[in-house]
């Protein structure tokens, strides 16, 4: 492995660790947001990775700051659902946001959480 690449792997793991976290016993859960820095508006792709599980019921995706929030809810099939659940928020205003992802199982409690800073930037910011 190139010096290069072995400074790159060892920045990405402490990230990729911060991205995922589990709560329960099969609720493993990533996200991936894409951009993690725009311009306002911007629009937001947001990737959860949820393994399959049969306890595993719903999927809450949120963007929060201090000024705005949007959140959906998708229905999970269990084992039967997608690995990868997709939303796209367009017009996000400028801020500091909280991208979370919040996996629900069949009793309705969290199974695990993700988290992934994101910033858009304003035209004052600019």
């Amino acid at each position: 492995m190139r010096p290069h690449s072995a400074k790159l792997a060892l920045l990405l793991i402490p990230a990729l660790a911060l991205a995922s976290s589990s709560l329960g016993a099969g609720g493993r859960l990533a996200i991936r947001v894409s951009p993690r820095i725009a311009f306002a508006p911007a629009s937001l792709v947001v990737a959860a990775v949820a393994e399959r599980d049969p306890g595993n019921r719903a999927l809450q995706i949120e963007v929060d700051s201090s000024e705005y929030h949007r959140s959906s809810m998708i229905q999970l099939d269990g084992d039967d659902a997608a690995r990868t659940t997709t939303v796209r928020y367009d017009a996000v205003p400028g801020g500091a946001y909280d991208v979370r992802a919040t996996l629900f199982g069949s009793d309705g409690q969290q199974r695990a959480v993700a988290v992934q800073h994101v910033e858009i930037l304003s035209h004052m910011d600019r």
